[in-house]
């Protein structure tokens, strides 16, 4: 397996804000995680815009420090109109045509996350046709340029709990988007990570990897916050470890944590150490 960081937070620190100096703050992401020990990365597709006018600066970037992209982050905002879709499309193909060029093989796509109360909420069979109608659409442009469109079952989205899973696996066609499973939302989902990678097995394309603390009565209002690095919480990152190997998992597996305890670098470097600890990866 390979092991990656998700550097979107460095971009985007809670504490600190979003930074106006967005390709300062994109290197200095690559190398604090080489540096630690990291030789792939992920992050958001806000970068596209930055790069797909001259994907050789990229290119370079990564390449300076010996680093491989494997994934960015593609988020539909949907509003039911065509005009949002056609965009969301668009961006889309640019996000596919820059990972194409780094050889990235996978790419994220994600439900709209609500705001609003409440952040549980029950199956809705029609936005999740929605969504798979989307999806499969990208699906179809990825796979042309060689990358695997991934779903990422998230928190406070129409597709985060089993039941939800579940329906977009029997409606979507598989072979055009499959699963990148995060333990600490199959977590809060109410799922243990391994019973659901072992379940997932078969759709499995990528993984996230991070904790989740175990106390409930924390952020009752958004409880995403409970997310930390891995080792900082109660998930059992072996067993976790051995579930992938045990399916014949041999791909990447990416820690991210939404939310720091200190700063993006304290995060990866706890994760680094950790999982050399547990694992020796």
């Amino acid at each position: 397996m390979k092991l990656a960081y998700t550097i979107w937070t460095w971009q985007l620190e809670e504490y600190t804000g979003t930074s106006s100096r967005h390709l300062e703050r994109f290197e200095e992401a690559i190398r604090s995680i080489k540096y630690l020990g990291y030789d792939y990365v992920e992050d958001f597709n806000f970068i596209v815009p930055w790069f797909i006018d001259n994907p050789e600066k990229l290119k370079a970037i990564l390449d300076k420090y010996d680093m491989k992209l494997v994934n960015l982050y593609h988020t539909y905002y949907y509003d039911g109109t065509q005009e949002t879709l056609d965009k969301w499309l668009d961006l889309g193909d640019k996000t596919c045509r820059l990972l194409k060029y780094c050889g990235a093989k996978q790419l994220n796509l994600q439900g709209n996350i609500w705001q609003d109360k409440p952040f549980f909420r029950p199956d809705n069979p029609e936005l999740i046709d929605a969504y798979i109608d989307a999806f499969m659409k990208m699906g179809r442009i990825a796979k042309d340029y060689g990358i695997q469109a991934c779903l990422h079952p998230h928190g406070g989205t129409a597709m985060f709990s089993e039941s939800q899973i579940d329906y977009f696996i029997e409606h979507c066609d598989m072979d055009l988007v499959r699963l990148t499973m995060d333990t600490a939302h199959t977590a809060l989902a109410g799922m243990d990570p391994c019973y659901a990678f072992n379940k997932y097995a078969k759709y499995i394309s990528y993984v996230h990897l991070k904790d989740i603390d175990p106390d409930e009565s924390l952020y009752p209002e958004w409880p995403m916050k409970r997310f930390c690095a891995p080792g900082q919480g109660y998930l059992d990152f072996r067993n976790i470890i051995k579930t992938l190997e045990n399916n014949g998992y041999d791909g990447v597996v990416c820690i991210e944590n939404d939310y720091p305890k200190v700063c993006s670098y304290e995060s990866a470097q706890s994760a680094r150490n950790y999982m050399r600890a547990i694992v020796n990866m």
